[in-house]
């Protein structure tokens, strides 16, 4: 299979400490990578280092990101965005918030396969986008085509945006908590949709998410974030059936539908990561951790669990 993601051992940081440290993921085409851990974790940054788009108040200490064998820290702006728009459909979090509110779908969804990308004439987009609209469960696609965002309801939203994110085809779709902001009956909706999208096309998929049942679903693979750092990463399977660090213990033990033992209440991560987390030099989830130990606040070391499954743990 072709790689067309790889982080390696990036390192940001801004003024006043690490964003994300030693970071090294990689993504094969037709895969599916979801990203987890608690908000701040560094999920979002590292979505933004993959696209090339960090904050200015940002520096990359030391690492590099490959998209599509381009160096996106290296590549010029007009290179980013030819790659980007060619091979990158982007999700955003948000969703519900993110189209414009003066503009109808119809011209919100097409503008960028006319104009950015120069690739159709206005009424073949608007072809491509009614059939992605019903291809992502929207019976009326000309009701939603002629109407103002207000009229939506979020779930409508929620698919609108997923829709335009397919205009160009993408090899890769990004979506950054797909499912948040959205009542239950629209999560499985959206869930059921993204399940449709991997079973029907090659694209690959790299999904942030906080629902941990939706990832179960549509993730091959699994990166645990916590504190700006990957504490585990592993095939799906491994992560949900055999957790090894005690974070990733602790955040599938927060799943009602994931927790084996229902007659068990749910436990709970009691306190929050701290600036001197962040600093530490052994593992950033001691001060929380049931199980730490000393050496825990000195030192921390990847563990090979198998070809596919890292845990960094002293434990």
């Amino acid at each position: 299979m072709n790689e067309i993601v790889r982080i390696d051992s990036l390192s940001v940081r801004d003024s006043r400490r690490y964003l994300l440290r030693d970071i090294s993921l990689s993504l094969q085409l037709g895969s599916s990578l979801a990203f987890i851990g608690e908000s701040g974790s560094g999920k979002t940054m590292t979505i933004k280092s993959i696209l090339g788009i960090l904050p200015d108040d940002t520096e990359v200490e030391n690492g590099k990101v490959t998209l599509f064998q381009s160096d996106m820290f290296s590549i010029s702006d007009k290179e980013k965005r030819r790659l980007l728009c060619e091979n990158v459909g982007f999700v955003p979090q948000n969703t519900v918030n993110y189209l414009h509110p003066l503009l109808k779908i119809s011209d919100q969804i097409t503008d960028g396969y006319t104009r950015l990308h120069g690739r159709g004439s206005k009424k073949e987009a608007l072809e491509i986008a009614r059939t992605l609209l019903e291809s992502v469960g929207i019976t009326d696609p000309e009701r939603v085509l002629s109407s103002y965002p207000s009229l939506l309801s979020g779930g409508m939203k929620q698919r609108v945006n997923i829709a335009s994110a397919l205009m160009n085809h993408p090899s890769l779709l990004i979506s950054d908590e797909p499912t948040s902001a959205l009542d239950k009956v629209v999560q499985k909706q959206v869930a059921e949709l993204y399940l449709d999208l991997r079973k029907n096309s090659l694209m690959s998929l790299i999904v942030v998410s906080h629902d941990l049942v939706f990832v179960k679903k549509i993730a091959d693979r699994v990166a645990v974030f916590y504190a700006g750092e990957i504490v585990e990463v592993g095939e799906s399977d491994e992560i949900f059936s055999n957790p090894l660090h005690p974070y990733t213990k602790a955040l599938i033990s927060l799943s009602p539908s994931l927790v084996r033992d229902k007659s068990k209440p749910l436990k709970e991560i009691k306190g929050y990561i701290t600036e001197k987390d962040r600093r530490n030099i052994g593992c950033p989830f001691a001060s929380r951790c049931i199980s730490a130990r000393k050496e825990c606040l000195e030192s921390v070391e990847v563990k090979e669990v198998s070809e596919t499954h890292f845990v960094r743990c002293v434990l």
